[in-house]
């Protein structure tokens, strides 16, 4: 399969991270179009990372080739379609037959999923092998990470047009995951089900879960990833830990009760004053300018200190994925 150049771009959804996504390819001069449920809200998201882009890097970013649609069907000739929807499978498959109606047979989908199997966004579509997994991290225009999702169905070109794309144009360093699912997902979901588990047993207090991890993994993570800080320290310390270790961890295969309690409550958030912690009516506009700030700082630490992975090749073991040629 020839590889495909993107120039024109359709992105599906709304909120910080499809704004986000919008920004970040704006900044790599890609034609954008853009179907948001709240054109409004999003519209101010992207004037505020365009702004933080003059303010903080003395870059200017281009709203020119921005162009906001009411419906899929009135997108135009797109080379990708970057979907930003819920973890809802019905949503997604919904959204899937719309574009496939709509777009050219070549565009590939690019669908955000996190729990859910790329082959079973694939199923019941005309054109399965074009439907790739494509998850960004908030604030999607000044993170490296994005994660490539592709399987058995995925034409090698696709998952190689894509990373092309996104070190060449979009500033990423792509994670490629072959396996038709999320392993950014399960490793966060790992951590918090541990930290959820030593909380409502009485381990361990919410304050104290989030000082270890910010103090330990969150200060060494943003120089190198798990593997090349257990490399430095020495795996085999790391090794003995883990074999009394891992057996004690939790093996919870529901969400906590702590969660439902939330909920219950309406503590789902800073938007509304209570989560874990507990907010004063404004606390969300100031936690929500700190992080901005501190996205554009903590990208340039990280990028002081490249870990480039490219130049010295893929280390995946044991993959029996093949892509299709």
């Amino acid at each position: 399969m020839e590889r495909i150049s993107f120039k024109n771009i359709l992105v599906v959804g709304t909120g910080r991270m499809a704004s986000g996504i919008a920004t970040n390819l704006l900044k790599a001069g890609m034609q954008v179009q853009c179907i948001s449920e709240n054109t409004t809200q999003d519209k101010k998201y992207i004037a505020d990372n365009v702004a933080d882009w003059k303010q903080y890097r003395n870059i200017t970013i281009g709203t020119d080739m921005l162009q906001y649609l009411s419906a899929v069907e009135e997108a135009g000739a797109a080379d990708i379609a970057v979907c930003i929807t819920g973890e809802d499978l019905p949503v997604k498959q919904k959204l899937i037959r719309q574009l496939e109606q709509t777009l050219s047979p070549e565009t590939i989908i690019a669908v955000n999923t996190e729990s859910i199997l790329l082959e079973t966004l694939q199923e019941n579509t005309q054109y399965p092998q074009r439907i790739i997994g494509l998850n960004w991290c908030d604030p999607a225009h000044t993170t490296a990470f994005l994660e490539i999702i592709g399987n058995h169905l995925t034409p090698a070109g696709i998952i190689k047009s894509v990373e092309t794309a996104a070190v060449n144009s979009w500033e990423k360093d792509p994670c490629i995951v072959l396996c038709g699912y999320s392993i950014n997902a399960r490793l966060m979901a790992a951590l918090a089900r541990e930290a959820l588990y030593l909380i409502e047993h009485g381990y361990a207090s919410i304050e104290d879960i989030d000082r270890a991890c910010r103090n330990d993994a969150g200060y060494y993570l943003p120089f190198a990833g798990n593997c090349r800080y257990m490399d430095m320290m020495g795996t085999y310390a790391y090794g003995l830990v883990m074999k009394d270790l891992n057996r004690e961890l939790s093996k919870e295969a529901q969400p906590p009760a702590l969660f439902a309690r939330l909920i219950e409550t309406g503590k789902t958030g800073m938007e509304n004053t209570g989560g874990f912690y507990n907010y004063a009516a404004g606390a969300g506009e100031q936690w929500e300018e700190q992080f901005r700030e501190f996205s554009f700082e903590i990208k340039e630490i990280i990028e002081k200190y490249p870990f480039n992975y490219l130049k010295e090749g893929s280390k995946m073991i044991n993959s029996k994925i093949t892509l299709n040629e």
